[in-house]
């Protein structure tokens, strides 16, 4: 019974996240709809929101609900979030960065989702110097999951974004090594919320230009 109240716990707790996560999608729709300098500064001023709301959350001064606890005592994911989007916009052509964006927002939803309750999934916020390098990636179907849905997005879209199945297929596995296996600086991890786009973007312009 304990084990099914943390599992249903777990999920509801990571879809919440996960609805938050999905107002990204702003982005990319301001891509197709207002172009480039409009989402560029729509972005800059979000992110300018995010250091303020952080700088008065890491002093004490305001919580906000959402943050994990292990994000208590260090910058949350949704400052790399937008700094990743923007960082995306201003680096890749619209197009590819609009659906490296999408990647981030539905398929790092989708895995997030599936990570909740499957053992094994989180694997940034673990003691890494203790665990094999085998433990140090996500459990395939999490990867399965993120992989089919950003392939399928980059199917969906392709007649907006006019973009080939090779180049979205690159995307798609660039996004989901982003998910799946943590890249660590100085014993810390990345962010996938900020190397998920831009990885994502950085194989799809190289396919493109292949």
């Amino acid at each position: 019974m304990m084990a099914a109240e943390n599992w249903r716990s777990s999920l509801i707790k990571e879809i919440r996240r996960k609805s938050i996560h999905l107002t990204g999608l702003s982005v990319p729709v301001l891509l197709f709809k207002a172009g480039w300098c409009i989402t560029v500064g729509f972005v800059a001023t979000a992110l300018l929101v995010a250091v303020v709301l952080e700088m008065l959350r890491l002093r004490g001064m305001i919580r906000l609900p959402e943050v994990r606890e292990s994000e208590q005592g260090r910058v949350a994911g949704y400052f790399f979030y937008i700094s990743g989007c923007l960082l995306t916009v201003i680096l890749f052509s619209e197009m590819v960065a609009a659906l490296a964006i999408l990647m981030l927002c539905i398929g790092d939803a989708a895995s997030g989702i599936v990570g909740s309750v499957v053992v094994g999934s989180n694997v940034r916020d673990l003691d890494t110097t203790r665990l094999n390098t085998t433990r140090k990636r996500k459990p395939r179907v999490v990867a399965a999951s993120m992989l089919s849905v950003c392939i399928l997005l980059g199917f969906i879209f392709s007649g907006v974004t006019h973009l080939p199945p090779h180049v979205y297929l690159a995307g798609a596995a660039g996004a989901t090594l982003a998910d799946s296996v943590p890249i660590f600086v100085r014993g810390r991890s990345v962010d996938d919320n900020f190397t998920i786009p831009l990885i994502a973007g950085a194989l799809m312009t190289a396919a493109s230009i292949i």
